[in-house]
Order: structure tokens, then C-alpha cells, then sequence
């Protein structure tokens, strides 16, 4: 576990407004921001700005002051409900714009939180490009579940049937996978959905099969039952008091695997107007095993 992650989203545009500096002292080792942009080879952020550190100078300030409270990556996210990866031209043009982007603000990594039908080799190509030029930015990705049958094994989406993520994961384009299991009420393992709390452990023992072993595979949940629809596990046979030590036990049971990557969750401001209930279950599991 020694590169487990706590992975938090965090919202520009929500009204309860956080730092990358204070999620860090809230407990999240991997905070990553929702959401940067890509317009062409345009880099910048949704809105225009980070809104809780709005000018770049302070988000840039932000960023550093997270590293030194105990974050390990804060990374870039594109894509989203409302999408905000639009690249446009060659591949190795968005990276280098993109990898300057990186260097400049001290993002440590870049993640794809795609949920449209996209061109798959030109995501491959694009993160092959990142790769080569600065080989110290992690890559991530956070695919949906999907399955063909209740009795054929899970495969990864952006959304539907669409398997934008095939190649690069084939390719190992990414350090981690963040699962968003918590979308869809279809897929069933082991007779357990999305709406149930043994699913985090289903999902990542069926995954295995399908993803390379370098690749760490993080299963992600809401930090509570209004940051998500209505397939999590805020809603099935678990809910109740004891959801996050429930939740927490099931990563304590995959832990020790080497694919283990860690939590993660849709979002750090949910989590903290639920008084971070969910990084301070999840802590227990993963930061007494951090180097």
C-alpha cells in the first residue's frame, strides 16, 4: 500500500468553497480539481478561474502549500458532466501545451474524468505524449462500469457502451483508475450492485482480470447520499449509521492486494459539510500504511 491514495474531488464552483490547502489538512493526500479545461490547445480552468483561489498567483501558492501539509498529487481534471475536454489538432501539441500547464501551476498530474463518446486513440496518443514529456506527472482516469450480461465480467466507459479508456489502459497509460461505482444500477458481481457496500470489493477483484497489474485500481463512492444519483450505496440494503465503517472494511479487505490503489470520492466539499465523515473512516485504512 505504500502508493495508496485518498483521492477527493473538489468543486471550483461550489458554494462552500475549500482550498487544495485545506482538503490537505482535512486528510486527502490526492485532491484533484473539478474541473480544468481543454479548448483546442488552450489550457485553463472551467469558469475562467479556481474560484476559492481565484487568481493564479494564490492557486499556484495554494498548490505548494497543500504539498506541504501532506499532499502527494494535486491533479487536473477535464472532462465531466458538462465536458470540458475539447482538444483540437495533434495529439502531441495538447500535451505540450497541456505539460506546461502542469509545470507551471505545480499540478502533478492530469486526470480523465471523460463521460462522452470521444476518439480512444487520440486519448492514447495524448497520453503518450504527457508521458514522454515529463515522465514525473501521473496519469489518471475515471471510468464508469458497465456489463454486457450478470454473468460476463465488468468493462470500463465513459458513459453507455462507449470504451473510450481500452487502449490507453492496454497501452498503460495510467497510474490509477478511479472507478466511479456509484452511476449505474445495471452491473451486478457476485449478486452485489452498486447499491451495495460489498460491490467495492467485487468490482475491484473482477477488474483484475481486465486491467494490467502496474495499473492501481482505486473504487470510488459519494461521501454522501446527495453527491450522488440514485444507484449508490447511500441508497441500497447498507445505508445507514455504520455506512462509512462498512465501506471502510471493504477496502481493508482489498488493501493488502498490489493493484490496491486506494479511495476515493465524489466530493471533498460534500465530505465537508458532512463533517468529513468520509475521509476520517477512510484514514483509518490507508494512512497508517503510508510512507
Amino acid at each position: 500500500m505504500d502508493n495508496s491514495l485518498v483521492v477527493g474531488y473538489l468543486e471550483s464552483w461550489s458554494p462552500n468553497q475549500i482550498t487544495f490547502t485545506q482538503a490537505a489538512k482535512s486528510g486527502y493526500n490526492t485532491i484533484v480539481m473539478a474541473f480544468g479545461t481543454i479548448n483546442g490547445t488552450t489550457i485553463g480552468i472551467s469558469d475562467g478561474n479556481f474560484n476559492p483561489s481565484p487568481t493564479p498567483q494564490k492557486l499556484k501558492e495554494d498548490i505548494k502549500n497543500a504539498k506541504a501539509n501532506g499532499a502527494k498529487h494535486i491533479l487536473f481534471s477535464v472532462g465531466g458532466e458538462s465536458n470540458t475536454y475539447n482538444p483540437k489538432g495533434s495529439a502531441d501539441d495538447v500535451a505540450q501545451a497541456l505539460v506546461a500547464y502542469l509545470q507551471e501551476y505545480g499540478f502533478t498530474g492530469v486526470d480523465f474524468d471523460l463521460e462522452i463518446n470521444t476518439d480512444g486513440n487520440y486519448l492514447d496518443q495524448l497520453c503518450a505524449g504527457i508521458q514522454k514529456r515529463d515522465p514525473s506527472l501521473i496519469i489518471t482516469a475515471a471510468p464508469q462500469l458497465n456489463q454486457a450480461d450478470h454473468a460476463s465480467d465488468l468493462f470500463l466507459v465513459s458513459t453507455g457502451n462507449y470504451r473510450i479508456y481500452d487502449k490507453a489502459i492496454q497501452n498503460n497509460r495510467f497510474n490509477y483508475l478511479f472507478i466511479q461505482a456509484y452511476n449505474n444500477g445495471w452491473p451486478s458481481i457476485n449478486g452485489y450492485s452498486e447499491m451495495n457496500v460489498p460491490f467495492i470489493s467485487a468490482a475491484f477483484n473482477n477488474l483484475k482480470k481486465s486491467i494490467p497489474a502496474q495499473t492501481k485500481i482505486v473504487i470510488g463512492e459519494p461521501a454522501t447520499k446527495d453527491a450522488a444519483g440514485s444507484y449508490s450505496v447511500f441508497n441500497g440494503p447498507n445505508a445507514g449509521p455504520n455506512i462509512y465503517s462498512l465501506m471502510a472494511d471493504q477496502y481493508k479487505a482489498i488493501s493488502n492486494d498490489p493493484q490496491f490503489g486506494g479511495v476515493m470520492t465524489w466530493d471533498i466539499n460534500w465530505d465537508a459539510k458532512n463533517n468529513y465523515q468520509f475521509v476520517k473512516a477512510m484514514n483509518h485504512v490507508i494512512v497508517p500504511n503510508l510512507v
